[in-house]
């Protein structure tokens, strides 16, 4: 082994303890696949590179099991483990897709590393919404837990009865929301990755600020929101609403990347000095965290991406 190997490996073994690490910690479990995306391009083989990828998978599986180890002969106690492993699973490989996918276009692979944690997320909501006995224990294990973060409102019936209509509206938002969190939790790594591995590429911003979304689309987005429309006057069942509306915010996702593609374009243009991982960063934050401008952002940059193809916000492009 070469000195460049014996590098190499050093980079990658902190890089699997710092994102095993991620992964434990609140905010961090989003993020925790940033580090491994980074190291990829550090390899020649994209196989290889893929190893740091399932070093990190068998410790967070071997660290879960051994931490659930009592409760995996319940299957509440399964269930409550597949919940809770889901979005950290579908992170990992979609970042081993994003990753092995790495001469490909970057529409390809954000679509490619996506479409598993779409799929499974859709099966996810089926799963749930059946309300099997053991889905009914792990909905009343979770009110508990909820409740429970709330006790200063104990005391009074009136507030135990907000706090389970808060926690059922939490409940239903969640599953109809799943894919487009997915959909950006992945697509907010993967842009962060490759704009640090492209920091002195002067041309990555320009590129990026180019970027539309695939024309189809449009048909997509308009096809969805119109189901939704009618699912919500003919009163259909929760099911049918939250999956139309799972692909109508799926679509959504796209044109708010292009929202962000139209803000870089106008920044560029007006001189302002900020990065593309800035100004995404700075995005993600709010949308994530401030309450009230998150609802601004959510609406807006979707808004501002699908009415482009009606109005020219970026000219000679």
């Amino acid at each position: 082994m070469n000195h460049n190997e014996k590098v190499l490996v050093r980079n990658a073994a902190i890089v699997i303890g710092v994102s095993f690490l991620l992964s434990r910690v609140m905010l961090g479990n989003f993020l925790f696949t940033i580090p491994l995306m980074v190291l990829a391009p550090k390899f020649s083989d994209r196989r290889k590179a893929l190893l740091p990828v399932g070093a990190v998978a068998v410790l967070m599986f071997a660290f879960e099991l051994v931490q659930a180890r009592s409760a995996l002969s319940d299957p509440a106690g399964r269930l409550l483990l597949l919940i809770g492993m889901f979005i950290p699973v579908v992170l990992l490989i979609g970042s081993a897709i994003w990753i092995y996918l790495d001469d490909q276009r970057t529409l390809i692979r954000y679509l490619a590393s996506t479409s598993f944690g779409v799929v499974a997320s859709m099966l996810l909501v089926v799963m749930l919404s059946r309300g099997s006995e053991t889905v009914l224990r792990v909905d009343a294990a979770m009110l508990e837990t909820f409740q429970l973060m709330f006790q200063q409102l104990e005391g009074s019936a009136e507030a135990s009865v907000d706090l389970q209509k808060l926690y059922r509206m939490s409940v239903l938002v969640s599953g109809s929301m799943l894919v487009p969190t997915i959909m950006g939790l992945i697509g907010f790594a993967s842009f962060m990755a490759m704009s640090y591995n492209a920091r002195l590429d002067g041309t990555f911003s320009d590129r990026i600020a180019r970027w539309k979304a695939p024309e189809i689309n449009l048909w997509v987005f308009l096809g969805a929101w119109t189901v939704v429309l009618l699912m919500m006057i003919l009163k259909a069942s929760y099911i049918v609403r939250a999956l139309a509306l799972n692909i109508a915010l799926g679509s959504s996702v796209l044109f708010a990347v292009q929202g962000i593609a139209i803000v870089l374009y106008i920044v560029r243009r007006k001189g302002l000095a900020i990065s593309t991982g800035r100004l995404l960063s700075t995005i993600f934050f709010i949308a994530m965290v401030v309450p009230g401008l998150n609802v601004l952002v959510v609406f807006v940059l979707p808004l501002l991406g699908v009415t482009e193809t009606w109005i020219v916000y970026r000219k000679n492009e």
